[in-house]
């Protein structure tokens, strides 16, 4: 039997503490991850702090998306997350070795591995995975940091610019192939009853 006090209880509860717990968590993780990017530069030399900033940042914000999919999913999210992100790192590595481009700061017997940005993709897989699976505005910091994390590349000489636009490409290519928005719909049959419960990503 369908018992539609217990669903509006349901959707009370769910939108009273349920959500409010999961923004909680997920606005701690940013802050964390922020807090990561600003303070874990300050033992580097000062004027290598925007480049030292990007490379903590291309391991920061997958290791966002990673922890936000196993707290909304478990391994159902985190797999497509592995999916999106190998795939990526695998054409990266693939267009390295056969384009052979020289940075920017290249001098000789240097590798010619420029093309493209490895930091870069790995940044915006973890975006690109966030704005997929759960939502643009879930996206936004992750976005911009990732941004950031590309600028840092071309600032320190190691990358192009079209190097850095390619590993975005590529990174959130790859993340609408392997990932699919999460269904936000849950019923839950319980002896009698019948519960519908329903998120809203904001």
């Amino acid at each position: 039997m369908l018992n539609f006090t217990k669903i509006s209880l349901q959707k009370k509860i769910l939108f009273g503490s349920h959500i409010y717990m999961k923004q909680t968590n997920k606005c701690a993780a940013l802050l964390a991850m922020l807090a990561l990017a600003i303070f874990a530069p300050v033992n580097q030399v000062r004027a290598n702090d925007f480049q030292t900033m990007g490379d903590i940042l291309q391991f920061a914000i997958p290791a966002y998306a990673f922890g936000l999919a196993w707290q909304e999913e478990g391994y159902k999210g985190t797999k497509q997350f592995f999916y999106s992100l190998a795939a990526s790192e695998l054409s990266v590595y693939v267009l390295k070795t056969t384009t052979h481009r020289p940075r920017p700061n290249y001098q000789e017997g240097d590798k010619k591995n420029s093309f493209p940005s490895g930091h870069t993709a790995a940044a915006f897989t973890g975006a690109s995975f966030i704005h997929r699976r759960y939502g643009f505005k879930q996206a936004i910091i992750p976005y911009g940091l990732a941004i950031a994390t590309g600028m840092s590349r071309i600032h320190a000489k190691k990358h192009h610019t079209w190097d850095v636009v390619a590993g975005a490409a590529i990174a959130c290519l790859w993340s609408w192939c392997f990932v699919e928005k999460k269904t936000n719909i849950v019923i839950d049959t319980d002896g009698e009853f019948t519960k519908i419960a329903y998120e809203v990503n904001f």
